[in-house]
Order: C-alpha cells, then structure tokens, then sequence
C-alpha cells in the first residue's frame, strides 16, 4: 500500500498535528507607569496627565559641576543676544528637552515627555510630564503652560531647531496660546559647535558630558534613537516598564543642559582659570570675543592658546586671525612679526600679506618682490594639489608681474635701470 500524505511528511521531518508546539504566550501584562515611575496623576482643566517631580539637593554635583545661584554669564548671553538676562541670574532660566514619537518633526511628531528644570534656593527642580495616551496631550500642554509662565527664558540643546519648533505646532493644533513666542531663547548647540568643533569629535550632548562634565550614565540608559518605539510598545502592550529608562534619559539630558550652561558661562568668563585651559578651547573663546569686539582680550588668549601648542592648520590660522587683530589697530610692527612667524611654518598667505604690507604701507617694491617670489616657492614646495597650486600660482605672477611693472618705472623715473 502507498505510503500516505501523512507517511510522505513525517519521513520529511515535517511535524503532523498539534502536539508538542509550544502554546502562544498571552499578551504581556499591563503594569501602569505609578507602579514604576516615582510620581501621580494630575488632574488639569483639560483632563488629566502624569507628573514626576524630582528634588536635587543644594550639594548635588552632576559630574564635576554643582550648580551655583551666583552664576556670571554675561559673555554667554550676549553671545546669545540676550544680553539682559545676565541681571536675571540662573534661577529665572527653565531648562527644557522632549522626548518625541519621531526624531524627524513635523506636525505627527508628539511630544510624549517633556522635562523641565530649573534652580531654586532649595536645590534643582526637575518635573517632567509624561503622556500615558496621546489624548492626555492637552493636559500635558496646559501644564507647560503654567511652568514656561513662571520664567524670563528658556535654555535647550537644539531647541530651537527641534524642541520648540515642535511645542509650538501642538499648541496651535491644540488650539493653545503659544507660551515660547516672544521668550529669550539660548539654544547652546551652536554655541558647543564653535567652541570644541576642533578638539571634540562629537558635540552631542552625551559626549559633552563626559568630556566636560565628568559625567556617566547608568545602566539604566536607553539610547536616544529608541525611544520612540518604547513608546509605541508602551502604547500596545501598557507594560510601563521599559519607560524607565526614558524618563532617566529625559533627566540626565536636563541635569546635563543645565550643568553644560553653567560650565560654559563659567568658562567664557574666565578661560585661563575656570578649568585646565586648552589651547583648542581657548583660541576658540578668543574668536568669539573678536567677533563680539571685546578685541584686547581676544589678543591676550590668541597668545596664551598660541603658547600651549596645537595642531599646525589650526595654529596658522590662529596666527592669521592673531595678526589681524593687531593690524585693524594699527600696530604694524607686531603685526609684521607674526606673519613672519608663520612664514617660519611656510604659510604662503603670510608672504602674501607681507608683500601687501611693503607694497602698500611701506612703498617698498623690491621688498615686495622678495616677499612674493619667497611664496611662489613655498607653493611650489610644499602646496600639493594640481588645481590648488596652478590657481595661487596664477595669483602669484599676476603680483608678481604688476610689481616687476611698478620697479621698472620706478627705475625709469630715477634715471637707471633696474638690477
């Protein structure tokens, strides 16, 4: 007799009916976020929403920073044209950070955390707001509302890019009044990316902290780029659980603002002192005060920074910005001293400005030449790069023809010959 089907799939390896398959695991059980998240449930006019407050004491230090009420930060907030919040101090400052559904915007994108921080006489103050379904968002926005009321400006990382542009369109989807607009904003990205742009490898938040800060995260930690699908596990299932982790990040991304905007201030202060100066960080800070003319200063760290050492390309560039400065007040002979300088580290555009500098204040043509023929040799020397060197090149004989031209009427309205 053939063998059948079922003869046919078991010789096969093929299992027939439903003995041994394990059963299906039942869905996770719900565990509600009071059970795993110190806080409770508040009730707002327009439905209710779930709040954790966290107290840090006066002596708390996050990493090396304690946060201190007497705070100067003049430099920061002018740099941030904010000058007038320098007289309000750190207490009148609200540090804020989201925690979204999406990391890309847009009017989908909800903010389903929200913490906010600020310094009190009693220590720092940390709620953060937590929505348990997307229809408690209203809540969420009413309570924002009364928190942001209370402040002269706000405080983010890339908040003015992400965090606020995002409050700001669920308010108007909500139908709130917008509290940010009009409010003094410093958003300190920028301000991190032009200070240790060059000796940092990453001017993300976390890596600030502990370059800077002396800070690590916990196990507890959940990576930024996560969050959004715990988030809609948690919507599924209702195990609150994984939203731990959110919630630290959510704190230590606070503690971290405000200790980085403390840090920074300081540091703008006083550069030499605040913290083992580095030369990368100092020259930085020295261009930021030439830009906000605060020019004597900006000369005295150009030296210190140039003293300690650093790599070569951001060296030259320091000694150009270094002699400008020196030239826009007009103190040629220590500006001709560091060009020559940076001739020693065969900067070709250091020639250049030498050759202008005898051609144009000195009236000094051979000068001039020697200076420009000194840079055609260092192109042709040390510059690699067809298309680059072929365009100084260029640039150099024009100059270097116009000045042969100049010498020989010079020469011919002396009566001689040029050499």
């Amino acid at each position: 007799m053939p063998d059948s089907l079922s003869d046919k799939l078991k010789a096969l390896g093929v299992q027939i009916g439903a003995r041994g398959i394990p059963r299906p695991q039942s869905p996770k059980r719900a565990t509600a976020i009071e059970s795993i998240i110190p806080g409770q449930v508040v009730a707002t006019p327009f439905g209710e929403t779930f709040v954790s407050e966290t107290w840090y004491e006066q002596s708390y230090a996050h990493g090396q920073v304690q946060f201190t009420p007497a705070l100067s930060m003049g430099i920061l907030t002018q740099w941030g044209r904010v000058p007038h919040i320098s007289d309000i101090g750190f207490h009148g400052l609200l540090f804020l950070d989201t925690e979204t559904t999406g990391l890309g915007g847009g009017t989908g994108t909800i903010p389903f955390l929200v913490g906010l921080g600020h310094l009190t006489e009693n220590g720092f103050h940390l709620v953060q707001l937590l929505m348990r379904t997307p229809q408690e968002e209203p809540a969420v926005l009413y309570l924002i509302n009364r928190y942001v009321s209370q402040f002269a400006g706000i405080v983010t990382y890339n908040g003015k890019s992400f965090d606020i542009p995002i409050l700001n369109t669920r308010h108007v989807l909500n139908g709130f009044t917008n509290p940010f607009e009009g409010m003094d904003h410093i958003d300190l990205l920028p301000l991190a990316r032009r200070l240790w742009r060059n000796r940092l490898p990453s001017r993300s938040l976390g890596n600030l902290e502990v370059a800077l800060l002396g800070v690590a995260r916990t196990q507890e930690e959940v990576p930024g780029f996560m969050i959004p699908q715990i988030y809609f596990d948690y919507l599924h299932d209702g195990d609150a659980t994984p939203l731990a982790g959110v919630m630290y990040h959510n704190a230590m991304d606070i503690l971290s603002l405000a200790a980085l905007f403390q840090y920074t201030a300081g540091l703008l202060e006083d550069p030499l002192n605040y913290t083992i100066p580095q030369s990368l960080d100092i020259v930085a800070i020295a261009r930021l005060y030439e830009e906000l003319g605060m020019l004597q200063p900006a000369i005295q760290l150009y030296e210190s920074g140039l003293s300690m050492g650093m790599p070569e390309p951001i060296f030259l560039e320091t000694l150009e910005r270094y002699a400008t400065l020196y030239r826009k007040r007009g103190e040629w002979e220590r500006t001709v001293e560091i060009w020559q300088k940076a001739v020693e580290h065969h900067h070709v555009a250091a020639c250049v400005e030498l050759a202008k500098y005898y051609e144009h204040q000195c009236r000094e043509c051979d000068q001039a030449m020697q200076w420009t023929e000194r840079a055609i040799g260092m192109v042709e020397q040390f510059v690699s790069g067809a298309w680059t060197r072929r365009e100084m090149l260029q640039e150099l004989e024009h100059r270097r023809e116009r000045l042969q031209r100049k010498l020989e009427n010079q020469a011919r309205r002396a009566g001689k010959a040029p050499d």
